[in-house]
């Protein structure tokens, strides 16, 4: 299990508060579609990874840091049947995109210097999830700013969404998706490869 990006901000355009009832269900022939409650962005976001190098930053908090991300962000949140006032949240990535400095694969995945000098750009897919969370107010997307500041946490996010009336998640999920659109380049000539199309996965 590979360390998260638990600390990818949000932000953008609140499309639809809730008020506590279930995302709307749009549907076509035989294709569904979830709305999403919010949709947000965030610049500049500190993405983590589980091991630590030459280049990493550190993070006391939240890890080694190896890239800077462009999030965006679908929040989709659905109450708990049969128990009132708790909550699922699920955040999509899709459109997202990142720049690194540092290698985050360990060299089980196939990293000659994990931790090290490594420019990289790609795409971020995947989500997060969080179950069961309990908050004394519906989730309400008005209360997501369009833009959140650089280094916005997504637990942030989700106090925003219930407008810091919320618990604690009873778990998390998730599984992320780092895909380079071209050839990595080592800085220091050591021949560290990351190869384009070549998807990293964080998963836990």
């Amino acid at each position: 299990m590979r360390k998260a990006i638990l600390t990818i901000g949000a932000a953008a355009a609140a499309v639809l508060a809730i008020g506590g009832a279930a995302p709307a269900l749009a549907s076509s022939g035989s294709t569904a579609t979830v709305t999403p409650t919010a949709k947000t962005v965030s610049p500049l976001h500190p993405d983590t990874t589980s091991v630590s190098g030459s280049a990493t930053q550190a993070d006391p908090n939240r890890g080694p840091v190896w890239a800077s991300d462009n999030m965006k962000e679908a929040i989709f949140a659905t109450p708990v049947p049969n128990k009132p006032g708790h909550y699922n949240v699920k955040i999509a990535f899709g459109g997202s995109t990142f720049a690194g400095f540092a290698d985050p694969r360990s060299a089980a995945e196939g990293s000659a210097d994990p931790g090290g000098p490594l420019l990289s750009q790609g795409k971020i897919t995947g989500s997060i999830e969080y179950n069961n969370i309990a908050s004394s107010t519906a989730p309400d997307a008005a209360s997501v700013p369009a833009v959140e500041p650089p280094n916005t946490s997504l637990g942030t996010v989700l106090s925003q969404l219930f407008d810091d009336n919320n618990g604690p998640a009873a778990s998390t999920h998730y599984l992320i998706n780092y895909t380079p659109g071209q050839d990595s380049v080592n800085v220091t000539g050591s021949g560290n490869t990351w190869a384009t199309g070549d998807t990293y996965t964080q998963a836990g």
